[in-house]
């Protein structure tokens, strides 16, 4: 991993994300000096306010990322990861990049595997490249940007079908993509992720050969703790998206 690009800053339950070679940066507690960031954590005080410097978690760092689409979030990311049993030396393909929120988590599991990540607009590409460079501190050299129209049915990747362990779609229309589906290996799981259940409804109707087809959605309900409460806060992250997993048997 190479030297840390972005840093987390957090005072009074404020969050900022920051360039790593920033001398300061302006809030509405004021304009702050930006120590050298050495250890794990860095401390300044600025008019009687502590703030703390730290590496950000990826769900810090994908809650704020540059984006340009719609990106799954956190809470998803990390169902997802667990759900498809993602593991560092599993060979994987995603297609629909975005602005890599999943991608940054997918890279954070697979270190000796191989991941292809498929996205047919070029910003978006450049986004998701530049985000995950931003996280990393490089772009790791086990991913593969790809651009390209899965939908088109004459698409090809420079692999042999069946090489995937993991697969996983975040598109408009998936059933579009199913020719995708020869390059999962036998035994291999399908993640596909949908904001609407008609998505997810049309894609199962039209997907062969896979069982255990699982749909469901993760709400995120926060609370407020301290000295006077213990009660759920009055706004709550409800639906962003549907997420559905399969095993292919042939």
């Amino acid at each position: 991993m190479g030297k840390i690009k972005k840093i987390l800053v957090y005072c009074e339950g404020k969050k900022w994300l920051i360039d790593n070679n920033l001398k300061k940066f302006s809030t509405h507690f004021g304009n702050i000096e930006i120590p050298e960031f050495k250890n794990e954590v860095e401390i300044s005080q600025v008019n009687k306010k502590i703030f703390y410097f730290l590496k950000p978690t990826i769900s810090e760092f994908i809650l704020k990322i540059k984006r340009k689409t719609q990106i799954i979030y956190p809470k998803d990311v990390a169902i997802i990861l667990f759900y498809s049993d993602i593991k560092e030396t599993d060979n994987v393909i995603e297609t629909g990049t975005g602005s890599g929120s999943l991608l940054i988590g997918i890279l954070s599991r697979v270190k000796k595997g191989k991941v292809i990540t498929i996205e047919r607009n070029q910003e978006f590409r450049e986004i998701a490249e530049k985000n995950v460079e931003n996280y990393f501190g490089e772009i790791p050299g086990n991913v593969e940007f790809f651009n390209g129209d899965v939908y088109n049915e004459k698409f090809k990747l420079n692999v042999e079908e069946k090489w995937a362990d993991k697969m996983f779609f975040d598109l408009p229309e998936p059933w579009k993509a199913k020719n995708l589906l020869k390059y999962l290996k036998i035994g291999g799981i399908l993640v596909n992720y949908n904001p609407q259940i008609i998505q997810i409804k049309k894609f199962i109707e039209e997907l062969d050969g896979f069982i255990d087809i699982n749909v469901f959605e993760i709400l995120e309900r926060k609370w407020i703790v301290d000295e006077k409460r213990a009660r759920p806060t009055d706004l709550m992250r409800g639906h962003t998206g549907f997420i559905m997993i399969a095993r292919r048997v042939e």
